[in-house]
């Protein structure tokens, strides 16, 4: 992972929190979290703190998603010019947003997500 104030990106909502764990007690859910970051970083081509107007990546993807941004706009521009590639690619969003969902309970376990990315391959 990257050093300075973008390690933070990585680190799921609830290890950042106010009051919530110590950054030293790692758990397999704040582990997917971290995953999906880099599963976005990948589709997208940017760093975990280049989303738009100041926000981390996975809340600025969480956004285009909602406002139904053309696709064009979020994914890395060397993914578009695979013709066949927009379904595997919106698969791969839906995993990564799988992993970063705020609620820790909801996100899924590392071994749904590696059959999930299977099954896109």
């Amino acid at each position: 992972l990257r050093g300075g104030t973008g390690a933070a990106s990585y680190v799921a909502p609830e290890l950042r929190a106010p009051g919530g764990a110590p950054a030293a007690a790692a758990t397999q859910k704040g582990d997917v979290f971290a995953f999906g970051v880099v599963l976005l970083e990948a589709v997208t081509g940017r760093e975990p703190t280049e989303g738009e107007g100041g926000m981390d990546l996975e809340a600025w993807v969480r956004r285009a998603f909602k406002e139904e941004r053309p696709l064009s706009e979020v994914v890395d521009p060397t993914l578009l010019g695979e013709v066949h590639a927009k379904k595997q690619v919106l698969a791969v969003f839906h995993v990564a947003l799988g992993c970063t969902e705020p609620d820790p309970e909801m996100r899924p376990r590392m071994r749904a997500v590696a059959e999930s990315l299977d099954r896109i391959g």
